[in-house]
Formats: C-alpha cells, sequence, structure tokens
C-alpha cells in the first residue's frame, strides 16, 4: 500500500512539473506576449485553506467582505513591480467584482474590468466561461506592420483549475493567495505557475 502511495504522489509530481517551463522560460515567453495569466487575489487574513468569508459579505460593500491586509496589498505592488521589471506587456486586465479581487489587478497593475463570471464555482457556467476566455488569445496590435501582443491577466478566487484547461497530464491545480498560472491559448497549453517570491533573483 505505502509503495502504491509513494508511486501515485511521483506520478502527480512528475506530470505537474516536467511539462512546464522554468522560470527563465517562462518570463521570456511573458516577454513576448500573446498569453492568458490566472491569479488568485493576494493575501487576506487567516490560514489556507480555511479562510473565512463574513456571513454577511455583499458584492459592492467591500467593509463586508474578506479584503486584503497589508501583507496583500504589499503583494499586488509587488507582482506588478516584476512585471515591469521584467518587461512583460500587459493588455485587458478583468477582475471578479470582489473588492479583494479588483483591489489586487488596480494595485498590480492599474486597472481592472470588473466581469460578473470571474465569481466562479465547481463545475457551473461561470467556470465553463472562465476557461473558454482562458483558451481565447488577447488581441495584437499592429506596429509598423509587425504584430505585438500583450498578455490578458485574470483575477479571480480558489478556483480548482481542472484538466478540462490544463490537459490530461496536468492534476487538477488549486492556487495559494498571490499565486498564478500562465497559459499559452494559441495550443491550449499550460506553461507553468508563478510564484512571485521567486522572480527577485531574475535579471532582465
Amino acid at each position: 500500500m505505502l509503495k502504491g502511495i509513494i508511486t501515485a504522489f511521483l506520478m502527480i509530481f512528475v506530470s505537474s512539473n516536467c511539462f512546464a517551463y522554468s522560470e527563465e522560460e517562462l518570463i521570456q515567453s511573458l516577454r513576448k506576449g500573446g498569453l492568458n495569466v490566472f491569479f488568485r487575489h493576494s493575501t487576506t487574513d487567516g490560514e489556507d485553506p480555511n479562510k473565512f468569508n463574513p456571513p454577511n459579505e455583499r458584492l459592492g460593500d467591500c467593509n463586508s467582505q474578506r479584503q486584503l491586509n497589508a501583507r496583500g496589498r504589499n503583494q499586488a505592488k509587488a507582482i506588478g513591480n516584476k512585471f515591469r521589471i521584467h518587461g512583460i506587456p500587459v493588455g485587458d486586465v478583468y477582475s471578479s467584482p470582489f473588492c479583494r479581487c479588483e483591489e489586487t489587478a488596480r494595485l498590480a497593475f492599474g486597472k481592472a474590468v470588473v466581469v460578473n463570471w470571474m465569481m466562479v464555482k465547481q463545475k457551473n457556467d461561470r467556470l465553463r466561461k472562465l476557461e473558454s476566455q482562458l483558451k481565447m488569445p488577447p488581441s495584437a496590435n499592429v506596429i509598423n506592420g509587425v504584430p505585438f501582443r500583450k498578455n490578458n491577466i485574470y483575477v479571480g478566487h480558489a478556483i480548482t483549475l481542472t484538466q478540462s484547461l490544463l490537459g490530461p497530464n496536468f492534476p487538477t491545480i488549486s492556487l495559494r493567495e498571490g499565486e498564478g498560472i500562465v497559459f499559452d491559448p494559441r495550443n491550449n497549453q499550460y506553461l507553468g505557475r508563478i510564484y512571485p517570491s521567486n522572480w527577485s533573483n531574475f535579471v532582465k
């Protein structure tokens, strides 16, 4: 039984890492544009996976919601700074209507288009809408006859990204606060995860 558990763990570890880009490859691909990035909002109070949402939490009322704490606000700013330091072009930025998501987007990227379909639950129509958006290439501008592509950003919640998006070689992925995944919609390929704290030593 122990051998079976170890084998299953190794299969999950290999399948979730051997096809993903290295950190440097991921940043180089992001610099070229044309990718979609999904972030979970940055840090709030509490510990994963036991985050507490106030029972009277209401859209349009930030004071009733679980909000970013000071660490989360600094984390969001750091994400945006690292995109700028590494010369990563940013196109459209979409956010869930919850304040913690919109604040993350605006602190990191200075803008946000708030959309209801970013409030997703497992196996519902909004999850399918999000996954269809992540499979859609960002629009490209043409500068001097050369296409210039940016990366679209999506800031949402602790959804589980499934094999319908990631492909059969990957287990499901759940993100911690402030983490992201990078997805290439041109060939429906998962490229890897973003752990913002790991980018500090990579020089442009």
